[in-house]
């Protein structure tokens, strides 16, 4: 995000970046950003960084890992925390923000999805499945609420599916099920169609969604008695965001497998019924807890079953027609760039 911005923007823009891992993450190394090590759950962090660097537009992209965290844990970041960057936000007169939200947050993560879009309602605990999810959605609605609330900060929310990119857990996950020869078991039919979104194409959605803000901010400032039609704004919406080529969910893990330098032979592949798997999986979620304790979590869970057996589909018009967003790397291309940033790095089984 921060080279791409410091790459495409005209003129260059002033970034600045917010993050606990700031002293301990190779990552922050761009010599033209200025980088701050703080908690969002801090106001005293949030306000500090955010009087120095003076920003006109926040990307809030921070959140805890997917899965394996405690409810706390994401309550505390998702939601405390992004309650205290709107409102400090707002209290420095930050006109814009966009949030990094879920595609997660309109799906129960158990039942399959087809075509889901901005009009879906938001699914809380108990009906949603992933205490992730569930705190991903509190976020969004505290977003989307906060437009034009207490001061003149725009706010929008965009919902990616299924993000990947290059040297990411996820990958990095699916390069190593390839490496240890698993991807030749798969669970259900195959057939289970599955959005994801490239890195870079989320990319460029923030930035799209950021310029748009700033249009529309700029112009309600130049002509307070302006009106935006509903089929045209940006401001206090949300986006779903994916590469716009579902895939079969076994074949894009097998696809990154291959990409990372591990082919599976389609031939040696096993199927394992959904429900065969969801006892499996039941079983291996138990004896993992008590043979380490209860402190560690099995890799093969209900949660993985069902995540790889699912149909999970998006409509993208809204974010099409109102922000010009189209995909810029393609799923084939993506996919080679991902699992590719694994090859020759991973140990040897």
């Amino acid at each position: 995000m921060v080279d791409t911005l410091l790459s495409v923007q005209q003129p260059m823009p002033e970034v600045s970046v917010l993050d606990l891992a700031i002293n301990d993450s190779p990552i922050y190394q761009n010599p033209l950003a200025s980088y701050y090590a703080g908690d969002i759950t801090s106001k005293e962090d949030v306000l500090s960084v955010l009087r120095k660097a003076h920003p006109q537009v926040v990307f809030h992209m921070a959140s805890p890992p997917h899965t394996g965290k405690p409810l706390e844990l994401y309550i505390q970041v998702n939601v405390d925390g992004t309650r205290n960057l709107i409102e400090c936000s707002q209290e420095l007169g930050v006109k814009c923000f966009v949030y990094t939200s879920s595609a997660s947050v309109i799906h129960d993560a158990s039942s399959d999805l087809f075509l889901g879009d901005e009009s879906f309602p938001l699914v809380f605990l108990p009906k949603q499945k992933e205490v992730y999810s569930h705190t991903k959605a509190l976020a969004d609605r505290l977003v989307l609420d906060a437009n034009l609330k207490n001061g003149n900060m725009m706010t929008v929310s965009l919902r990616p599916s299924g993000i990947f990119g290059e040297g990411d857990i996820v990958v990095k996950s699916m390069v190593t099920i390839a490496q240890e020869g698993k991807c030749k078991f798969q669970i259900g039919d195959g057939k289970n169609l599955f959005d994801w979104t490239y890195v870079g194409n989320v990319v460029d959605a923030h930035l799209l969604a950021g310029e748009a803000l700033l249009q529309e901010s700029n112009l309600r400032a130049d002509t307070p008695d302006i009106v935006i039609s509903d089929e045209k704004r940006v401001n206090g919406e949300a986006f779903i965001v994916t590469n716009d080529e579902p895939i079969p969910f076994w074949d894009f893990a097998r696809g990154i497998g291959a990409a990372g330098g591990h082919p599976t032979n389609i031939r040696s592949i096993r199927k394992i019924s959904r429900s065969l798997g969801l006892v499996i999986g039941f079983l291996a979620e138990w004896i993992v807890w008590i043979t380490s304790f209860g402190r560690n979590r099995s890799t093969f869970s209900r949660f993985t079953i069902r995540y790889s057996t699912m149909t999970r589909i998006y409509r993208i018009d809204k974010i099409k027609s109102r922000l010009g967003y189209r995909p810029k790397v393609s799923m084939k291309d993506a996919i080679a760039r991902a699992g590719g940033s694994f090859l020759g790095k991973m140990k040897d089984v």
